[in-house]
């Protein structure tokens, strides 16, 4: 008996285990057998949560690689200078003087603001011989005055860079302002300077501190 029919007859004693093995030339056995033999044998299938586990299990691998090449790539630098206009027309500019090499990005945003405004750094004296085209019928309003509302800049150095705030409203009109900074190496500290000028300087000589020199 081949092993189609040992299943099949497997089936029948199964069907009904009381009764002895069938005969086959029984009419109603026949028929019981040829039903049987028409049903196809399938096979077992297999759970499918194993495999939606595997994939899951892959996609937490990805996700950790992932991470694992954000840890390993550069930090994120914030930029030397920030520039914004507020509503009333002003400007406000923040740099980190030790770190802006060359403004020529920020002077470019500045144009684009409307501020009139040129950020310079200071130079040693004996590399910048000439003194800066100032305006000399122009003097910057005294701090604490009333007349002090009226100042193009209002400037301060903070922890984490000058913070400056231009209202180019206020710069005379065939005038532009000039912004110089330097670091002073021996004080640890930043130093600057506005000017306001008729022409743009090609250099601005670093100003002497108070009790050194200005190399």
């Amino acid at each position: 008996m081949n092993d189609r029919n040992s299943t099949a007859l497997a089936r029948l004693r199964a069907a009904d285990p009381a009764l002895p093995a069938p005969d086959p030339h029984d009419p109603y056995a026949r028929a019981m057998l040829d039903r049987v033999l028409a049903t196809q044998d399938s096979p077992p299938v297999r759970p499918r949560p194993a495999r939606r586990r595997l994939a899951t299990a892959l996609a937490g691998t990805v996700v950790v690689a992932a991470a694992g090449v954000l840890a390993v790539a550069e930090p994120w630098a914030a930029p030397a200078y920030s520039v914004g206009v507020n509503a009333d027309g002003s400007v406000v500019v923040s740099f980190r003087a030790d770190e802006l090499t060359d403004p020529a990005q920020l002077n470019a945003e500045l144009a684009q603001a409307g501020a009139r405004t040129v950020v310079m750094g200071m130079l040693p004296a004996d590399q910048c011989a000439e003194q800066p085209p100032v305006d000399t019928t122009y003097e910057f309003p005294l701090p604490g005055t009333p007349a002090h509302a009226t100042s193009p800049i209002d400037y301060q150095l903070r922890d984490e860079g000058v913070y400056v705030v231009i209202r180019p409203q206020h710069i005379p009109a065939a005038d532009q302002l000039v912004i110089g900074y330097a670091i002073d190496e021996q004080a640890h500290s930043t130093m600057v300077r506005p000017w306001v000028v008729v022409t743009v300087p090609r250099c601005l000589a670093r100003p002497t501190p108070p009790g050194g020199t200005a190399n």
